[in-house]
This record gives structure tokens, sequence and C-alpha cells, in this order.
């Protein structure tokens, strides 16, 4: 059945059930995840997926940047979140979030098909629990592999001169510092320049929630929640202030990938 990916839907894998009396619905739609898999590969698309790493774990962390990468090219996809929580020689704990409900097999599917057509590594995935609601799904799997390699692996970091803080925003000038209490701190001059007149003042001091609209990931707006997802997941902001006129279609928001 190869290619049957756009149509997978419960009405779909029911009916394999119900018609071939064997399987379940997950089993079938597992199958359909790394067929899906195998149909992009045939078109090069894997090489988007090989840059993420060069182990399997890498891949994992970097699933939220590749699908930030094609947000452009797909401006109405609704991509997943995946977030790696904890991280041991057997393995990792990763977090899986959609707004679609249903797809836990077909994203089972992709996972173990990717670990052994891109990294040649072989996977056991579990669900370790269940945290959805009505509206989204939200799943904690366990990911069982040779994982060893994380830890064999080492180098040397290389160490590098202090800088002052006037020397580092002036590197990182699209930036937001804020403090435990989620209040703007600092605000680089990048963002600055962007925002008319007096929000372009008074932005320090704000409370975060007050001035930006967090929309991706979707977590509560808490410091330490911020610090759990910030090593690898992209974050994108909305302006909730009005923005400068000469700045063209972005006065109407302002969508910005930021680390906390």
């Amino acid at each position: 059945m190869p290619g049957v990916f756009s149509v997978v839907s419960s009405e779909l894998t029911h009916c394999l059930v119900s018609i071939l009396q064997e399987g379940t619905t997950e089993t079938y739609m597992e199958f359909f995840g790394k067929d899906f898999v195998r149909y992009f590969t045939n078109y090069g698309y894997d090489k988007i997926l090989r840059v993420a790493g060069r182990q399997f774990r890498d891949f994992l962390r970097s699933i939220d940047q590749l699908h930030d990468s094609n947000r452009y090219s797909f401006p109405k996809m609704n991509s997943p979140v995946f977030h790696v929580t904890e991280e041991d020689e057997n393995g990792v704990i990763l977090h899986y979030k959609s707004k679609r409900r249903g797809w836990t097999g077909f994203t089972i599917g992709i996972l173990k098909e990717c670990a052994i057509k891109l990294f040649n590594v072989d996977i056991i995935v579990t669900i370790q629990a269940d945290e959805s609601s009505d509206e989204s799904t939200h799943l904690i799997f366990r990911i069982d592999f040779n994982n060893k390699v994380k830890y064999i692996r080492g180098f040397e970091r290389p160490k590098l001169p202090n800088i002052t803080s006037k020397t580092f925003f002036k590197v990182f000038p699209f930036c937001i510092v804020i403090n435990r209490k989620m209040r703007i701190f600092l605000v680089g001059q990048g963002i600055r320049h962007l925002f008319a007149p007096p929000y372009d003042k008074v932005l320090v001091g704000q409370s975060f929630g007050d001035a930006f609209a967090l929309i991706r990931p979707d977590i509560p707006l808490q410091y330490q929640k911020i610090l759990s997802y910030g090593s690898h997941i992209v974050f994108v902001i909305e302006s909730k202030h009005p923005l400068r006129a000469d700045i063209g279609r972005q006065n109407e928001e302002i969508r910005s990938t930021v680390r906390f």
C-alpha cells in the first residue's frame, strides 16, 4: 500500500480491521506512518532530516527546529511539538503534543522508520502516560535505543573569554531578557525599534504576558516551564502592542523566534 498516507483516517483503519480481520487501528496507523517516511525519502526530503544531527538523539531534539524551518513553505501547517525531557544511555523520554487526535500510531511509525532508515537504529516506543484532553493530544513516550554514544562521545569545550553585557546585547540585538517573575528586564535594540511610541520605551518592567502572547509551544507562561523547554524548542511569540507603521506587513503582527 505505498503512498497511502494522505487519506489516512480513523474510518480507513477501522475498515482495514473489519475487512482483514487482523490487527488494530493503531497497527495500521503505525504502518501508514512508516510508509509516509518511505514516501518522502523517495523524493529527497530525507536530506533535510539528515542535517538534524549525526545521532538519533540529535534528531529527536531537532524535530521542532525542522518544523519551524518549513513554516514559510507550508504556512497552514499546524505542526506538533516534540520535547525531550530526560535522557540516559538506554533512551529518552519524549513528550508529544498535537492539536489533532488519533494520530498516535502514525507518529510512532514515523519515529521508528526515521530511526532505522536514517540512523540504522532499532527503537522501542512505549506510552508512559497519556495527558490528552478533548482539545489536544499530549503523550509521554519512552523511547528505548542504544544511546551510549552520548556518553562515549566527548570533546573539550573551548574556553571562551568573558564578554561584557554591552557586547553581548550588541551581538544579539533581537533578544528579550525576563526575570523569574516573568517581567521584562531588558529588550534588545532590534526589537525595541519595531515598536511604535510609547511602547518602545515602556516594555522594560512590564509583565511578559502583557506585552507578548506565546504562540508556540502551547505551555503556561511560567518561568520554570519555559526553562524546561528552552534548550531545544523554538519559541514563537506575538506582540500585543502596536508596531511602527514603516515596517510593512509586520505592522499587523510580529512573530519572532526567541530562546530563554
